[in-house]
């Protein structure tokens, strides 16, 4: 069976929706802000949402959007897999700092799985899996679905990605040092690491195919375990998911039309994965990373980034990379301004902890 993006929606930073978002990677506008509440007696970029709606809240608006512009999709009849790196952690820090002490929290709420029981207590979907692989959360989903589907195990999936801005990860990363002081430069020479950001993307994946759809060709996973945070030097675990991903679709490195890397900013990310580009792609293959705009949300980036390849094929236009100076020295072919083109293929890459590699080919659908 084939696999079918028949609706997305998003929210990060740098948009309310998916539009937005799509209008403010065009025109490198970030949404990425100083924020002085996660960090003690330290102002650092952040990429977060610029409204007061809560958070859940958000995620079901998106669901709710989502569904509502395909009428057949009955979620009784629809599989839900969410991804999410941090799960219902704000809900804990908040009962935390408001109370002083953990009476208030339980493990229901904290855990990965609060955000799927939410909407499943919302619109009644027939069956969850909660995901939380780091930053390649949301992108397994994506790889389990298009599974699912294409073995006709199931007819319709919504992904949902979703990660809240949370202390934790903030202080995280703030640790590892490779949470950016200044805003992040992905494949700069001079970048510093990530911003770290909250953000929903919502997918509808079928196998019946809707007016104005994308296709899901092919996906490929891998995980090289060289280190529990660093990626492997040479970039052994991105090429063979990328190379599984182009397999699976069956195509050829000269198809793809634009490679939406992973691109984080970190100084061991960016150097392997354009390593790894290089040694599938060269130097032809026009590439760019979106998230000096949205910012790295974790563990939905993949379908956010998923979402955002699907309006490159349906703009016909190849995003640009912000906020670069100074290019990396490197063979990938970076791009800097929009270029309009006919987008017909598109890899997108997710690289996480642990060494776990998510890489999704997408392609356009020719109109009946």
């Amino acid at each position: 069976m084939r696999v079918y993006i028949n609706d997305y929606n998003a929210t990060c930073c740098a948009g309310m929706n998916i539009e937005e978002i799509f209008d403010a990677i065009l025109k490198k506008k970030s949404g990425v802000s100083y924020q002085d509440n996660y960090i003690d007696n330290l102002s650092i970029p952040l990429g977060k949402i610029q409204d007061d709606t809560d958070f859940f809240e958000l995620i079901k608006q998106n669901v709710a959007k989502t569904i509502k512009n395909l009428p057949s999709f009955n979620p009784k009849e629809v599989t839900l897999l969410v991804g999410s790196s941090v799960g219902g952690m704000c809900f804990a820090e908040d009962a935390y700092f408001k109370d002083h002490n953990c009476e208030n929290i339980t493990a229901e709420r904290l855990s990965i799985r609060s955000i799927a029981d939410e909407l499943i207590d919302t619109f009644g979907f027939a069956s969850a899996t909660s995901f939380s692989t780091a930053c390649t959360s949301s992108s397994a989903a994506i790889d389990l679905a298009y599974d699912m589907i294409s073995n006709d195990l199931v007819k319709n999936v919504i992904i949902v990605g979703a990660d809240e801005l949370s202390r934790s990860a903030v202080n995280g990363f703030h640790a590892l040092g490779i949470a950016s002081n200044a805003p992040t430069k992905p494949f700069d020479s001079m970048r510093q690491g990530i911003n770290v950001a909250e953000g929903i993307a919502v997918l509808a994946l079928s196998s019946n195919k809707y007016k104005g759809c994308v296709e899901i060709l092919g996906c490929g996973t891998s995980s090289d375990a060289y280190n529990i945070t660093h990626p492997h030097p040479e970039g052994e675990g991105a090429i063979a998911a990328m190379r599984e991903a182009l397999h699976n679709a069956g195509l050829q490195p000269s198809d793809i039309d634009y490679i939406n890397a992973h691109g984080t900013g970190t100084v061991a990310n960016d150097e392997t994965e354009a390593l790894a580009i290089s040694a599938i792609f060269g130097n032809q293959t026009p590439t760019s990373s979106t998230k000096a705009i949205t910012g790295h949300t974790l563990g939905a980036c993949g379908a956010l980034e998923v979402a955002i390849s699907a309006m490159c094929i349906k703009h016909k236009i190849i995003p640009p990379s912000a906020n670069i100076d100074n290019k990396l020295d490197s063979d990938i072919n970076l791009i800097l301004n929009p270029i309009k083109s006919d987008v017909r293929y598109i890899l997108s890459n997710a690289f996480g902890f642990g060494g776990g590699n998510v890489s999704i080919v997408i392609g356009s659908v020719d109109e009946d």
